[in-house]
């Protein structure tokens, strides 16, 4: 299955040409401009690069969030206008999913290792989840979290047994001042993004094809035009 991966969920975005798990083509952009400006030029060329068309892709994996709240709403807005116009189905990915897939380690350790993947939602608050780094498997689930409560059940979780910890993300500065609070080790990677591999690869472990006018976005928190709404 031929699969074009893409993310622009957070300050950076990426895109890529998979088929099966063979790597045809993929870029990570770190422009400083807005998604708008260089998500679909940096999609062009990948496809380009692969020496394919849209009406050769067989899906689309996208990641719906958490995340930044303008980000995702261009990258599936554009993913779905792909989709419609290609007869592709779309694959929704996690952002955080997709984070913890972007990562590989090599741990001979024998201990449990587990992933962080987290992205800042200010004021002392992440979006996060803990995933078994071995199984892939989700501990702690998706959500936005004050630093606080996810130490605090994180800690609970691991008990006395001291795995490997890493985080991952633009969460990372905040959740390692919690986890010191707490005596928790870990180690830390705050400069991780989500790879068009990452994507890839969750779309291929955890996700369904479904048609692109059913994908929603996953916010996990009110933006801050609906909060001020409520004022």
């Amino acid at each position: 299955m031929i699969v074009l991966a893409c993310d622009t969920s957070n300050s950076t975005c990426c895109a890529g040409v998979y088929d099966g798990k063979k790597p045809l083509a993929y870029e990570l952009s770190m422009d400083k401009r807005t998604h708008s400006e260089t998500f679909m030029p940096l999609v062009d060329r990948v496809m380009k690069e692969a020496g394919l068309g849209y009406k050769d892709l067989d899906a689309f994996a996208v990641t719906t969030g958490p995340g930044s709240f303008t980000g995702i709403r261009i990258g599936l807005s554009a993913v779905k206008g792909m989709a419609f116009a290609s007869g592709a189905k779309v694959i929704p990915v996690s952002s955080t999913m997709a984070l913890a897939m972007s990562c590989e380690i090599a741990d001979d350790t024998g201990r449990n290792t587990y992933f962080v993947p987290c992205f800042d939602a200010r004021n002392d608050r992440v979006f996060a989840r803990i995933v078994n780094a071995r199984t892939c498997r989700t501990v702690i689930e998706e959500n936005a979290y004050d630093a606080s409560d996810l130490t605090a059940s994180f800690k609970v979780m691991i008990g006395t047994v001291k795995p490997r910890i890493i985080v991952m993300g633009s969460g990372s500065d905040t959740v390692r001042r919690f986890f010191d609070e707490a005596g928790i080790r870990a180690e830390y990677a705050p400069g991780a993004v989500i790879m068009p591999s990452g994507v890839a690869a969750a779309a291929d472990m955890f996700g369904v094809m479904i048609p692109g006018g059913e994908v929603k976005a996953t916010y996990c928190a009110v933006s801050q035009a609906e909060r001020l709404k409520k004022v």
